[in-house]
């Protein structure tokens, strides 16, 4: 576990820490898009990996291996350690995210009344014939 300050930095909390090497390939991506992680992608598979990495195949040769060492596809387990410590060090301003959840109350639109059913007029057993 981590130990979080608040902001007055009075209390500590006591915070989980999420199992990043667990996540599946696409969530970690969608994470290195949505905050433009300067990191490569990683290989599609294990197996894409070995065959592209061994010494003396001509895997060596492709384009994914022959780029410069930064732009190079990288493990799985290189992108998670890349994405929690990017993650870690984002600070969460507690005040801030009150501010936001208080204007999210006060602005959301009123609900839709509940109507109820229409009441259909019955005509009595004389007439309805």
């Amino acid at each position: 576990m981590r130990r979080v300050a608040s902001n007055t930095g009075s209390n500590l909390k006591e915070v989980t820490n999420l199992q990043w090497p667990a996540f599946d390939r696409e969530v970690l991506h969608a994470y290195r898009r949505a905050y433009r992680l300067r990191t490569p992608t990683t290989f599609a598979s294990e197996h894409h990996q070995w065959v592209l990495t061994q010494p003396g195949s001509l895997g060596l040769y492709s384009p994914t291996i022959a780029r410069r060492k930064e732009l190079r596809r990288q493990t799985t387990d290189q992108l998670s350690t890349a994405v929690r410590k990017h993650f870690n060090g984002q600070g969460a301003q507690e005040n801030d995210i009150i501010v936001e959840f208080l204007h999210k109350i006060k602005t959301r639109r009123p609900q839709r009344p509940v109507r109820k059913p229409r009441e259909y007029i019955h005509l009595p057993p004389e007439l309805d014939k």
